[in-house]
């Protein structure tokens, strides 16, 4: 009876072992920011009205200099490198310490943008750009002969 109840705890401890390994072999959580020191997707909402478009991009603990913003008639692009190094130097001790924090997303945009009329605000570690969208062409309708 003890040595069923061992073999059912081994046969549950291996069971747990291949899910939880399945788990973090998946693509999407080798991407997740704890996973590795590299650039991080941040997150983002994006908000479509009649007359703009609006993105919204989560970049915490940056400054406003770290930030690229890149806006095209179909797509935003941001990138933030910060890099920051630190030393101290005492008697009998050296210290060095470096650090690096990156974010990087690209979207395509639900709708076209006017590129050069977007204009971007950054604030308590929310960058805000606001696209206006491009003048809808009218569409024609053809008759099918």
């Amino acid at each position: 009876m003890f040595e069923d109840f061992i073999d059912e705890m081994r046969r549950f401890q291996r069971e747990l072992n291949r899910s939880f390994g399945e788990f973090w072999d998946r693509d999407d959580i080798k991407a997740l920011p704890f996973r590795s020191n590299s650039l991080r997707t941040p997150l983002t909402d994006l908000e479509e009205t009649d007359k703009e478009v609006i993105a919204r991009f989560d970049v915490p603990g940056v400054e406003k200099k770290d930030i690229q913003l890149n806006v095209t008639s179909n797509r935003i692009e941001v990138k933030v490198e910060k890099k920051q190094e630190a030393k101290v130097e005492k008697k009998g001790m050296y210290k060095e310490e470096r650090s690096y924090r990156g974010f990087y997303r690209a979207m395509m945009l639900p709708s076209e943008v006017v590129a050069d009329k977007a204009k971007a605000s950054y604030k308590n570690g929310v960058l805000e750009v606001t696209m206006p969208k491009a003048e809808n062409k009218k569409k024609s309708k053809i008759d099918i002969e």
